[in-house]
């Protein structure tokens, strides 16, 4: 008997397709949970998953976790009847089988991303902000140069003038009953990634708000406000390393960029757990959406 696609299953195959791989913990807590809240034991969720996985919905592989010393966990991406679902849930899919073919340190690296977008998306903040949507990599990908016509006469545009963040959010803040819609660049940070590497970010991203295409992008669907770009670090002391390497960049027109501890924003994604850029109150900490006082 082939396996009923219910809501569940369709929230899978969406949340996949905007994430391209995820693993059982991800899916414990955010997708296969029961009426009062809790999550579905492991070998239920196994159970399922491998009938998806039989029916050619998504498909496995085993992923050597950092730190865990050779111990694999499994990690999901959609296969061709996934796909075929989330045209008919979306009315398109953007999808490319290739890109499940990726480093293990990448796929690794977009696993604590999909972690990081499902507990903003799964709790409320506080009254006047709420979480509205993600854009994977290549939704918020953007190029804010001017086209020029090649030798064949085809439009390109420069590589110089490219942003792509790991990924993309939108909050709604409403302010005496009217709203305002925030977008917020994640960035997640390699341990080892050069100084030079998060400048030249930071300086395209500047670039990017400079023009203030943003604000009627129709990528986004809503006009944006402001913009915000979010360093997450593994720890406090690579986030320092951070604000250091990137304190002398020209970020004026950027509303904010704030800097995270990727296990602080799991804990308390709403809380006071940001530290700015060029603030006045340089050890201050803040809240996602919080009115920073630049110097």
């Amino acid at each position: 008997m082939a396996k009923k696609i219910g809501e569940r299953e369709e929230s899978l195959f969406v949340s996949i397709h905007d994430l391209v791989f995820v693993d059982v913990s991800y899916l414990e807590k955010y997708i296969f949970l029961k009426e009062d809240g809790t999550s579905s034991s492991k070998p239920y969720i196994s159970k399922h998953m491998k009938i998806l996985e039989k029916e050619g919905y998504v498909k496995s592989f085993p992923l050597a976790k950092e730190g865990d010393y050779g111990r694999n966990q499994l990690v999901y991406t959609l296969d061709t009847k996934g796909v075929q679902e989330v045209k008919e849930i979306l009315g398109e899919a953007e999808w490319d089988a290739r890109w499940s073919n990726r480093t293990p340190t990448y796929i690794y690296h977009s696993l604590r991303l999909s972690h990081l977008q499902a507990i903003y998306a799964s709790i409320g903040g506080n009254p006047d902000i709420t979480y509205y949507e993600y854009f994977s990599e290549r939704r918020a990908y953007r190029n804010y140069g001017q086209p020029i016509i090649d030798t064949t006469g085809k439009e390109r545009f420069p590589a110089q003038t490219v942003i792509r963040p790991d990924g993309a959010f939108i909050m709604k803040r409403t302010t005496k009953d009217r709203d305002y819609y925030l977008l917020y660049f994640v960035e997640m940070e390699r341990s080892r990634q050069r100084a030079e590497v998060s400048m030249e970010k930071l300086k395209r991203y500047n670039a990017y708000c400079a023009k203030n295409t943003y604000k009627n992008d129709p990528t986004w669907g809503v006009e944006i406000a402001e913009v915000r770009v979010l360093f997450v670090s593994d720890k406090p002391t690579e986030r320092k390393r951070l604000i250091q390497h990137t304190r002398s960049v020209n970020t004026k027109e950027i509303n904010a960029v704030l800097y995270g501890v990727y296990e602080e924003l799991l804990t308390n994604p709403y809380g006071d757990n940001w530290m700015a850029k060029d603030s006045k109150n340089p050890d201050t900490f803040f809240s996602l959406e919080k009115k920073i006082e630049i110097k």
